[in-house]
């Protein structure tokens, strides 16, 4: 019984270590809030910014808004838009959500024409 208890202190105390190793990494690395900000944008407002889709207009308090509006930095959101994504939404829908959610892009950047 006591190697059992022995043997579950010991993998408590790997996984811990473990965790809290790659936490600090995290953290020393800096995190790239503009790529995690465009991530979530392309998740919650997919339905909003694709290119074949029609204007809809999204509500506030739907995740889109919710997500335009918790983004640390709207403008480094659209710089981080890969050649790819470029393809498949309308920088033009981008900049109208962002506005019609409270976050709006400045006006005459490359994102919001």
């Amino acid at each position: 019984m006591t190697s059992v208890k022995v043997a579950g202190v010991l993998c408590l105390l790997v996984f811990l270590a473990i965790s809290s190793c790659s936490r600090h990494a995290q953290a020393s690395q800096g995190v790239d809030h503009c790529t995690i900000d465009k991530n979530k944008v392309m998740r919650d407002c997919w339905g909003n910014i694709e290119k074949n889709l029609g204007d809809r207009v999204p509500r506030p308090w739907i995740p889109c808004c919710q997500t335009i509006r918790a983004a640390i930095d709207i403008h480094c959101v659209c710089d981080r838009f890969t050649a790819h994504e470029l393809t498949r939404i309308s920088l033009s829908k981008f900049a109208s959500v962002t506005h019609v959610c409270g976050n709006g892009l400045h006006p005459h950047t490359h994102c919001a024409g």
